[in-house]
């Protein structure tokens, strides 16, 4: 297991904001759920179909995709990144849209016969091209936004000679360069005793700024009272509005010719629109998110994990995108008066064999209407002080502390680096541990419904293997209803926090998929859950109040804000 290296969100976020709609609202329910087969996996159909009966989901909302035939004898657990596009998301984006449940399925639920992973991509000789083709433009855009924000820069050293240039000479370090020396200059050029000169430096500034941010971002910029103040014909409002309208439209045209399905004159044709229209600034944010969206460096990933982006495009496939529904990430988007592009819940309905799956679902449905009872079983690793590891496992401790003290639950903790002993425990309602890779060791008996997961790579490599030892598979053998792993190298910081998901699960507040998408920090990356995405096993006798978790964790109970979302881009978007 590693740690992740930090990365940025990147500047393929300015692109998205042009697609941006009100984030879904929260409490799922059966009419909001959509079912994905594979056609030619009879198996999968039968339990998506007896699914649909048990959970009462409305007619029709049972979504075919088309996959290889070798998938109905053993279903395949890996397909090609290129058929990805075509063979899934396109066929179940038509089926939403041509049945109007856009907006209206928040859960997609795929089942068996349909993949696990999506394997990494491998460019075609044309992307190759294409990317060299940006990586040119790109290095050409940033060479001439570089000298007219140096050149703005020396304008404001000369105006006032306490200004600092902020440093940097990305494009992101560009941008926020040009945030900060517009100001600078406007607050200097009252001090300009001459008129003359001071006309030739406003001048100049415009001059650069229309470059950096097109013309009509120059028309707004110069309706603005402190900078209307030294033009001799400020823009009237009926001005501007024609240049927030011209940008929208713009805007529009680029988002359909960056779709995941342009051809490349459809996508050069949108760099050409935004060089003309949106300046130096945003041609390059462009090309930046092109070269994002062709980057292959582990872009292998779950297909569920995936197809929760369904809506997005242009979003880069390398790596992981932060997960808009988590609720951290969520704050961020609350705190900055934007909505995240609509995200989808995606849970698997699936196991080692059919009648594991079909024990899923029936065990699901009984056990929400009995309650689940049994013990909380912690495994954690003693791990303490500089240990890299020390902080995951404070966690496990802070989560068995946590149900001690405001539950009646029996709790078994065990802090040593070696796993609970094999078939120690019995009537086992909640599991988690952890660090025992691929190999699976029963802690004991599961109660029925029991919901666990282990923290370690590749755990969900494969479920049907005959000699895998993954713990997803072995859990689901014996007899766990709701978990979840990676499908490769996933990096510790992926896994849901287990004094997040579990609490949330407690409260009887959440269904297994809300729980589970609000606490999962990426997506576009290698985490699944199995398990039936209505599953609420505490729903008749919550251990947990919401008053009785940390004051942080309380706010993954409020609902997403809906503020309308900018479409204009700033020249700092992150």
């Amino acid at each position: 297991m590693r740690h992740a290296p930090r990365l940025g969100s990147g500047p393929v976020f300015l692109l998205l904001l042009i697609l941006i709609t009100a984030a879904p609202a929260w409490a799922l329910s059966a009419d909001e759920i959509a079912l994905v087969v594979n056609s030619r996996a009879p198996d999968g159909r039968a339990l998506a179909e007896l699914y649909a009966r048990q959970r009462h989901i409305p007619d029709g909302r049972i979504i075919e995709v088309d996959l290889d035939p070798d998938s109905a004898i053993s279903p395949a657990e890996e397909m090609p990144f290129a058929d990805y596009e075509p063979k899934v998301a396109a066929p179940i984006r038509a089926f939403l849209q041509r049945n109007n449940l856009r907006g209206r399925v928040k859960c997609l639920v795929t089942f068996w016969g349909v993949p696990l992973r999506i394997a990494r991509r491998h460019l075609t000789p044309p992307e190759e091209d294409e990317a060299a083709k940006i990586d040119k433009e790109a290095a050409d855009a940033r060479a001439a936004i570089t000298q007219d924000v140096a050149t703005l820069e020396q304008s404001a050293m000369q105006l006032d000679p306490s200004f600092t240039p902020k440093q940097g000479d990305d494009v992101q370090h560009l941008a926020r360069r040009l945030d900060a020396v517009l100001p600078a200059i406007v607050k200097a050029l009252p001090g300009v005793k001459d008129p003359a000169q001071r006309t030739a430096r406003y001048a100049q500034m415009l001059s650069a700024v229309e470059r950096l941010l097109g013309g009509d971002r120059t028309t707004e910029l110069m309706s603005q009272p402190s900078v209307a103040l030294f033009s001799p014909h400020p823009p009237a409002s009926q001005d501007v509005a024609a240049a927030q309208a011209r940008l929208a439209d713009v805007e529009r045209q680029i988002a359909l010719l960056q779709s995941d399905a342009a051809t490349a004159d459809e996508r050069e044709k949108a760099r050409t629109l935004a060089r003309d229209n949106l300046g130096l600034f945003g041609y390059a944010f462009l090309l930046s998110a092109r070269h994002e969206s062709l980057d292959a460096d582990q872009s292998e990933s779950a297909l569920d994990s995936e197809l929760s982006l369904l809506w997005w495009t242009g979003y880069p496939r390398a790596r992981w995108v932060l997960n808009p529904l988590e609720w951290k990430t969520r704050q961020g988007w609350r705190q900055r008066h934007m909505t995240p592009p609509p995200t989808l819940m995606v849970t698997r309905l699936d196991g080692p064999a059919e009648p594991i799956v079909r024990n899923i679902i029936l065990t699901s449905i009984k056990v929400e209407s009995e309650g689940l009872h049994g013990q909380v079983a912690i495994d954690a690793r003693g791990r303490t002080g500089s240990d890299p590891y020390a902080d995951y496992d404070q966690r496990l401790r802070h989560l068995a502390d946590l149900l001690k003290e405001k539950t009646k639950l029996q709790i078994t903790l065990d802090n040593k680096e070696s796993l609970i002993p094999a078939h120690s425990l019995h009537d086992i309602a909640i599991y988690c541990g952890w660090y025992s890779l691929r190999n699976f060791s029963s802690p004991g008996s599961f109660s029925p419904g029991a919901v666990g997961y282990h923290v370690a790579s590749f755990e969900l490599v494969s479920l049907r293997l005959p000699r895998e030892h993954g713990w997803v598979r072995g859990l689901l053998s014996e007899g766990v209803v709701g978990t979840l792993g990676p499908v490769a190298e996933p990096y510790l910081q992926s896994f849901p926090p287990a004094d997040e998901f579990i609490p949330l699960l407690m409260t009887g507040r959440f269904t297994a998929a809300e729980v589970y998408w609000r606490t999962v920090p990426w997506t576009s990356w290698m985490q699944t859950y199995i398990g039936d995405p209505l599953y609420n096993p505490y729903k008749t006798d919550p251990p947990l109040a919401v008053g009785d978790l940390p004051d942080e964790l309380r706010a993954a109970f409020f609902s997403p804000e809906t503020h309308p979302a900018s479409t204009q881009p700033s020249t700092q978007p992150n």
